[in-house]
């Protein structure tokens, strides 16, 4: 080599060696404005969070509540449930993370709330990931931005302990950057495969609405996998080949699958100790209600996904917001899709772009709405947290959108950017923060944001255990340290934590109750109708009855075979099946809930009756809407002994109980006659079993 060979060589390696580190220079800058964008967008993100929590107390509901009180009770070495209290779905992995957060910051309302609010935070950089791995930089940063800047939503449900809501869609997500970077590689490189099991496994123990991901995920694994491990490469290959790339997909299917079971192994562990009853959550809706689901998926549940509306509301949040959403989310998305509709349909003959794989993202967000429509839970559409992984599909491809935008034009691309977060914030604070209710109790009351009032009169009265509802009692109970515990009264009726119930009806009965002013009205007076005197106090928003005490004897069933009877009923069924001694048989109306339905039984012989036993069976829901009973006596005048006014309080207070039981002072009667006056569109009414308390003369 010549003298000026070795000098044009030189030159080209000090050429080389100054791009490479200008390209390294340019890596970490962009590298550290990335870092930057996102401690910027998880500042935010974190403010606005605060700020929503701030505005509603640091309160939480009942929901929340029951994960608290399963954190306090692994704190206490009660024992790891697998599952949400009282239901065989929905892990307890996120009771588990309150666990520790008590452990360090004490078992308080906030601590709860910091578990989901961290996840949601993550989520802000998942959302960054997944923009990146599917458009680059800018869609990725633009993706974080909209997260952390969010429709009312999620900035409400960021900070929501239900039992893994927030926690599911960063699992999902996570899956799918796992699956992006997998299809970038070669298919046996087995480490992305038992991640991608693994981590799914763990979102089905969490929450079954992984599916959504598991889908779309499931559908580019097999054309990633099929795509390059079965087709031979030539004409040339031989059979022993063909063979050798089916027994690699098998590993490779194989190693996902054991990942999977690995991952889920406490949903699986416990389903197959017990028949499996999380199966039963698997309820797909039927045809015409699969078509009313998707009406209100694109009616009410997607406007209020991206914030045109807000949950159970009707109306837009601001003039012409679900216009706006249209022209800011679906029609970009929609021209989206058309622009790579060639690349949409290679998935079916198996070709994949794996540069920028934007379709991952459009057959996920078309799972949400199908799984969505079809399921069981499809009809709540008007506060869709069902929907919540949504949002790692939706923002993601609006910053692909916007990326495109920004290519070609930055002041539109700003613009654009621009006209999202000014949409998402007035969707959270135009007219007041986009805050959820407090759950309603009964007749339209909510729970009190504040239970510092209650708390204090209850343990002024020395009151350790009261009847209340769902919604305020476990509230109650996680709020006191289970200092003042509860039995569950009215609806809903379950008891998701059975040591708190008091079994015996007659304990039952005399327990204090703490109700909202709208239950007290009802409740009041069908308790001095039953022969209760009371003490009553008011205790902030509640009212607190106490020192419950009945003198009024409960007396057994009088004996219709030996006395004689006579039962007749409205409808064409027997009414015998309601006095048949049976609780498995029952009488009904065969026809909806309308005024003036009666059934009677009238005695042979007048008797002394001080009370009336009505057992619903299995027929809870066919109690009658408002009810009338009256003793008739000898003369015939007719004494009520619950009024319709009065009958809701004594169905409410019955709820949990197999049947309500009338008593009052004895009556020389000869006849019962029970008067149905509501309406129902749909259930008839029904009795299951009808007793006469009292005794024969």
């Amino acid at each position: 080599m010549n003298l000026m060979q070795r000098a044009d060589v030189s030159t080209r390696d000090v050429a080389n060696a100054q791009v490479a580190n200008s390209d390294r220079v340019l890596r970490q800058y962009c590298n550290r404005r990335d870092a930057f964008i996102l401690f910027v967008c998880i500042a935010v993100g974190l403010a606005l969070r605060l700020d929503f929590m701030r505005a509603a107390g640091f309160t939480i509901d009942a929901d929340e509540a029951i994960v608290g009180l399963m954190g306090r009770d692994i704190l206490a070495g009660r024992g790891v449930p697998v599952f949400y209290y009282g239901q065989h779905y929905m892990g307890s992995l996120e009771a588990l993370m309150a666990s520790a957060s008590f452990a360090l910051l004490g078992a308080t309302p906030f601590a709860l709330q910091l578990v989901p609010l961290v996840w949601s935070l993550v989520l802000i950089v998942l959302a960054y990931c997944v923009g990146r791995l599917v458009a680059g930089r800018r869609a990725g940063s633009i993706a974080a931005v909209l997260m952390a800047v969010p429709p009312p939503a999620l900035l409400v449900w960021s900070s929501k302990a239900r039992g893994g809501f927030v926690e599911l869609v960063v699992i999902g997500a996570l899956a799918l950057c796992l699956t992006i970077q997998w299809i970038r590689s070669s298919p046996d490189r087995l480490r992305y495969p038992i991640a991608l099991g693994f981590v799914l496994g763990i979102g089905w123990w969490v929450n079954n609405q992984i599916i959504y991901f598991i889908l779309p995920i499931a559908i580019i694994s097999a054309v990633h996998v099929f795509s390059r491990s079965i087709w031979p490469a030539g004409a040339g290959s031989t059979s022993a080949s063909v063979r050798t790339k089916w027994q690699n997909i098998a590993i490779i299917v194989g190693s996902g699958a054991v990942a999977f079971f690995v991952g889920g192994a406490p949903y699986w562990w416990y389903n197959i100790a017990r028949g499996f009853p999380s199966a039963g959550m698997f309820k797909l809706a039927s045809w015409e209600r699969f078509v009313s689901h998707l009406d209100g998926l694109s009616s009410t549940a997607l406007p209020a996904i991206v914030g045109a509306q807000r949950f159970w509301q009707s109306f837009p949040v601001f003039p012409f917001s679900r216009h706006l959403a249209l022209l800011l989310y679906v029609f970009p998305i929609a021209l989206l899709v058309v622009a790579r509709w060639q690349k949409l349909l290679g998935l079916f003959v198996g070709r994949l772009d794996r540069t920028k794989p934007v379709e991952i993202l459009v057959l996920f967000c078309l799972s949400c709405g199908l799984v969505f429509s079809i399921s069981s839970f499809g009809w709540l559409v008007q506060a869709p947290r069902y929907l919540l992984p949504f949002y790692i599909g939706l923002y993601p491809l609006v910053a692909v959108c916007c990326d495109w935008v920004w290519s070609r034009s930055r002041f539109f691309g700003v613009a654009y950017l621009a006209a999202l977060l000014v949409f998402q914030i007035s969707a959270s604070y135009v007219g007041g923060r986009g805050l959820s209710g407090e759950p309603v109790v009964f007749g339209g009351q909510r729970v009190a944001r504040d239970h510092a009032p209650l708390i204090q009169t209850l343990e002024r009265l020395q009151i350790s255990h009261v009847r209340a509802t769902y919604w305020i009692g476990y509230r109650l109970a996680f709020e006191t340290g289970e200092r003042i515990t509860f039995t569950v009264l009215g609806e809903p009726t379950q008891a998701r934590i059975p040591r708190y119930e008091v079994s015996d009806f007659t304990q039952r009965s005399e327990l204090p109750l703490v109700l909202v002013q709208s239950e007290a009205v009802v409740v009041e007076p069908t308790l001095k109708r039953f022969g209760f005197a009371f003490k009553k106090e008011r205790a902030g928003e509640y009212t607190v009855l106490f020192d419950l005490k009945t003198e009024l004897p409960l007396s057994a069933a009088i004996d219709l075979r030996t006395v004689g009877y006579v039962a007749r009923a409205s409808g064409s069924n027997p009414a015998e099946l309601a006095v048949d001694g049976d609780p498995t048989t029952r009488w009904g109306t065969g026809a909806p809930q309308s005024p003036g339905q009666t059934f009677e039984i009238e005695l042979t012989k007048p008797a002394l009756i001080d009370g009336v036993r009505y057992s619903y069976g299995a027929w809870f829901n066919d109690r009658p809407s408002e009810l009338k009973v009256e003793v008739e006596d000898i003369t015939g005048a007719r004494t009520v002994v619950l009024s319709q006014r009065e009958s809701p309080g004594a169905m409410h207070l019955s709820a949990r109980d197999p049947y309500f039981t009338l008593r009052f002072k004895p009556i020389e009667g000869r006849k019962v006659v029970l008067t149905q006056l509501g309406r129902h569109p749909i259930l008839d009414w029904s009795i299951a079993e009808l007793a006469i308390l009292g005794r024969t003369k």
